[in-house]
């Protein structure tokens, strides 16, 4: 498998993984970028970078995924979209870290409007979800070094889990 096709992976693995701790299910979809994106109207970007890559993950859904995820009732959804694509980059960065990739990750932008459409630099297909009223989307927009094999996790590798912290 090669390494672009491995970070699709984790990060469907991660998005519904990350969804699922927020009692929400969803399921991938094969949904064309018009029809996707149709109903998306939050989207929070997030850039990335390594050694070995760098790129931006860019997390979009429409309004229900985010108001049945939302851990206060009423609150800024602005605000949560921003802390889910946080959390989703975090758990690449994970498992990325596993395969010996030391992410540095931005700080997330938010953007909010009706039928949103990103369009990146390269023909990068959204990896595409759906749960019961609503629709998430995921993009990671990377540019990979030639010579970066992500076939190989490393067992020495020591990574905190999600929900984990460390105090010093």
């Amino acid at each position: 498998m090669n390494s672009t096709d491995i970070v699709n992976n984790i990060a469907s693995e991660a998005c519904i993984s990350l969804f699922h701790d927020y009692t929400l299910s969803l399921e991938r979809a094969d949904i064309s970028g018009e029809d996707g994106s149709r109903e998306l109207v939050y989207c929070a970007v997030i850039g990335f970078s390594s050694e070995q890559m760098r790129g931006t993950l860019l997390l979009a859904t429409s309004s229900e995924p985010l108001g049945r995820t939302a851990p206060v009732a009423n609150s800024s959804l602005r605000e949560w979209i921003a802390e889910l694509a946080n959390q989703l980059l975090g758990r690449i960065k994970s498992r990325l870290a596993e395969r010996g990739v030391l992410l540095a990750i931005s700080t997330p932008v938010v953007l909010r409007g009706s039928h949103l459409r990103p369009l990146t630099t390269q023909q990068v297909t959204p990896l595409t979800f759906v749960c019961d009223g609503g629709c998430v989307c995921v993009w990671v927009d990377s540019v990979l070094a030639p010579e970066l094999d992500l076939n190989h996790v490393q067992t020495d590798c020591q990574v905190m889990g999600e929900g984990e912290a460390m105090l010093f």
